[in-house]
């Protein structure tokens, strides 16, 4: 994995290096949202999680009014889910949940159109893109509480098996209805964003955006392969030069 993220750097800065006409570079940062949503019958996505992005931005530009761009960047991606699976037995009490806490190194590639720039010194943006997510971490929190029930001729006996386990590798889970075995390593998400950029200079512009994600691919690896993929809302904050 250390190698791939290093021939990605290499490859991205090559690129940057010898791109043609107008480039500019920033940096970005972008706290959110995620959460999964599936069609799993055993799972149950449920929640959502705090996420932050952060890295540079390079922005290709195609035209002399420098209103259409490819957009691209190397970024870090902290972001996850909470799932829900479908008790062993019906008992009040019982429950299997696991919160995935995950890492990606992601390589966004879009297409920015701008407008003309107001007498404010503002310029509205829109981004419509895909974006390339490798895993570099996956850790999860995985609570379970499973509650039987037994008729003894003296009455009912009741009892409970328990675990709770936090910062564990999601293939080292002890037990999760089924079995899931890890977090995929590559994920594909399409990418819409819009929002406006402010010229403080000629050279420096700060930007504010929203964004909305929609995975495409599967999130979770498991024996049935349900289809798990990850959302995300967020908001946009960069500096670009």
């Amino acid at each position: 994995m250390k190698k791939s993220i290093l021939i990605i750097c290499l490859l991205f800065l090559s690129f940057s290096l010898f791109a043609q006409g107008n480039v500019r570079f920033g940096f970005t940062t972008s706290p959110g949202v995620s959460f999964y949503s599936g069609d799993s019958k055993v799972q149950n996505t449920k929640g959502a999680r705090f996420t932050f992005n952060y890295g540079a931005v390079v922005d290709f530009i195609l035209d002399n009014n420098e209103r259409y761009a490819i957009t691209s960047g190397l970024t870090i991606d902290m972001n996850g889910g909470k799932i829900e699976a479908t008790p062993l037995t019906k008992e009040e009490g019982s429950f299997s949940k696991l919160t995935t806490k995950n890492q990606y190194l992601e390589i966004p590639v879009g297409l920015k159109l701008r407008s003309n720039e107001t007498s404010n010194n503002l310029t509205f943006y829109g981004v419509l893109g895909i974006v390339n997510g490798f895993r570099i971490r996956s850790r999860g929190k995985y609570e379970f509480n499973q509650v039987y029930k037994e008729a003894r001729m003296e009455g009912n006996q009741e009892y409970n098996i328990s675990i709770s386990e936090s910062n564990i590798k999601i293939k080292d889970l002890a037990f999760f209805p089924s079995n899931i075995k890890k977090v995929n390593p590559y994920h594909l998400s399409l990418h819409f964003e819009a929002g406006t950029e402010f010229r403080v200079s000629d050279n420096t512009s700060i930007i504010g955006g929203l964004y909305f994600r929609n995975g495409f691919t599967n999130v979770i690896k498991d024996e049935d392969n349900d289809r798990i993929v990850a959302r995300g809302l967020g908001l946009r904050i960069a500096v670009m030069f």
